[in-house]
């Protein structure tokens, strides 16, 4: 029966007043070439129609004008605005994005995709007003696409000539890089001469010539004068002892731009032509010294090449402290040196770890060597019929394996029985064949993926290193009288030194046995 007596409702008051006027909070993105002879399209008249437009529409409101001035269209990583409009739209800071065309949005019909999909998702829509394209009510992404792969047409057409037109001019030598290096300024496309640069970057080849590295070079110019010309690193000084463009020529083309979305300069190492062209403009310094300084530098670079890497000792990165766990390192003050937790007495630390010399390391090694190869059988062979059980019975728990292994059984059981209707001429050769070929392919596959997942384990990677490592033992000696390195390096990954007494050695397998330390 329905209890009809009076409840107590609570009234929550509504915080906001209902209105008939939804604002729509707007943008607009705007993309120009600063070198724009069209003012209609220009970066200035783009802003301000946008501004004058939502101001003076009804319903909107302004969040923001996002305007890239003179960058490209072909790749958005360079366009910082527009990831920035990207970023608010995430932030639900926009409800709508006005842009006068698809081009001036993108040149890259997989990006512009990827982007109106990344707004659309974050409640954003975009209206192209020249194409008259509104993602808002728009149902297919394909005319969006198209008009899209237009402009990335256009603009691979526009890259392709400009390409052209800049190996013509380098072809006839009348081609101006827009680079100016150190030393020179440009005036009227051509490179003159700054005698106060100039005489710096004479003073560098001079510094070179005499004997001085290049990192000395840097430590001298940063101390005097020439650091009123921004701080001097090493790519920026060895740039101008390479640099051909001193004594009057240019090199061009060191780069090149393939024809591919989205467009990115690659080095040319032969993919292009280059051109050299003699003479283009003022030396600073003359031809003899250049190739000097080229030599110089080749030399040097077989030299570094050449050179031979500090020895690393033996011990290094595997001798470890027992209590800290940070590394030891070699004290030598005399002929024999020893070993020391590098940890031990740093800012007031204090480790149980005690120093210990190599010959005691060594004697140490030759006990346990022998030792084990005395209880190879006991030590490794029970280390490793252990850890293969405890892998079957991970195995059999494994349901990933246990789906493969269940599938393999099926599919031989269906092969089985292939293999008896075929006996028994109740099928034929050809469909024997076809049906008993799907199933073994298929038999493989599960095998391959079985094998993959079983060795993504750590445990069969255990085992694979111990069975391993039997496998060395077993052609060792069977008994050594003194350190050999090659089967210390062949066994050993680390060393803890444990207390005073006692030195454990991890094996390349994992295993770790403990030796009472032979001193010395």
């Amino acid at each position: 029966m329905i209890n009809m007596q009076p409840r107590e409702v609570k009234v929550i008051r509504a915080t906001s007043e209902l209105t008939d006027k939804n604002i729509l909070r707007v943008a607009a993105y705007c993309r120009v070439s600063t070198d724009s002879d069209d003012q209609v399209n220009s970066f200035i008249a783009q802003v301000k129609y946008y501004n004058d437009f939502i101001r003076l529409s009804d319903g909107m409101e302004l969040v923001d004008i996002y305007a890239d001035e003179g960058i490209t269209g072909t790749s958005v990583s360079k366009r910082d605005e527009f990831k920035r409009m990207i970023k608010d739209s995430r932030l639900g800071k926009i409800d709508r994005v006005y842009v006068k065309s698809v081009t001036r949005f993108a040149r890259n019909s997989l990006e512009c995709i990827e982007n109106i999909r990344i707004l659309k998702a974050n409640g954003t829509s975009v209206f192209f007003e020249n194409d008259g394209i509104d993602t808002e009510t728009m149902n297919s992404e394909m005319i969006l696409y198209i008009k899209s792969a237009f402009a990335q047409s256009e603009a691979m057409s526009a890259s392709k000539r400009m390409s052209t037109a800049i190996r013509m001019k380098m072809e006839n030598g009348t081609f101006v890089n827009p680079s100016v290096p150190f030393g020179y300024r440009m005036e009227n496309n051509k490179l003159i001469v700054v005698p106060e640069e100039a005489d710096i970057v004479r003073s560098i080849y001079n510094m070179f010539l005499c004997g001085m590295g290049v990192n000395k070079i840097i430590n001298e110019l940063n101390g005097s004068t020439a650091s009123q010309y921004a701080l001097w690193k090493r790519g920026r000084v060895e740039y101008i002892l390479r640099n051909e463009r001193y004594i009057g020529d240019c090199l061009w083309q060191k780069k090149y731009t393939p024809p591919v979305f989205p467009f990115t300069k690659k080095i040319n190492k032969g993919e292009v032509d280059k051109f050299y062209a003699e003479g283009t403009h003022e030396a600073i310094i003359d031809k003899a010294t250049f190739q000097k300084v080229q030599l110089l530098l080749e030399m040097k670079s077989k030299k570094a090449v050449g050179r031979a890497a500090p020895k690393k000792h033996i011990y290094s990165n595997i001798l470890y402290c027992g209590d800290c766990g940070c590394a030891y390192k070699l004290k030598q003050p005399n002929l024999y040196g020893y070993w020391v937790c590098t940890n031990n007495g740093t800012a007031g630390h204090k480790c149980n770890s005690t120093p210990v010399t190599e010959t005691e390391i060594e004697k140490t090694f030759v006990n346990l060597y022998n030792r084990l190869k005395q209880n190879e059988k006991t030590v490794l062979q029970k280390a490793f019929t252990q850890i293969t059980a405890l892998k079957k019975r991970i195995t059999v728990g494994s349901e990933s394996i246990s789906e493969i292994d269940n599938e393999i059984a099926q599919l031989s059981d269906e092969n089985s029985m292939y293999v008896r209707f075929f006996q028994q001429s109740m099928m034929d050769e050809i469909t024997f064949r076809e049906q008993t070929g799907v199933v073994n392919k298929r038999i493989n596959e599960l095998r391959v993926r079985r094998q993959k997942l079983l060795h993504e384990d750590g445990d069969e990677a255990c085992i694979e290193l111990l069975r391993e490592t039997k496998e060395k033992i077993a052609d060792m000696p069977d008994a050594i009288l003194w350190f050999e390195p090659v089967i210390f390096s062949a066994l050993v990954s680390k060393i803890y030194v444990i207390s005073k007494n006692t030195l454990t050695f991890e094996l390349k397998c994992g295993l770790k046995l403990k030796e009472k330390i032979v001193w010395d």
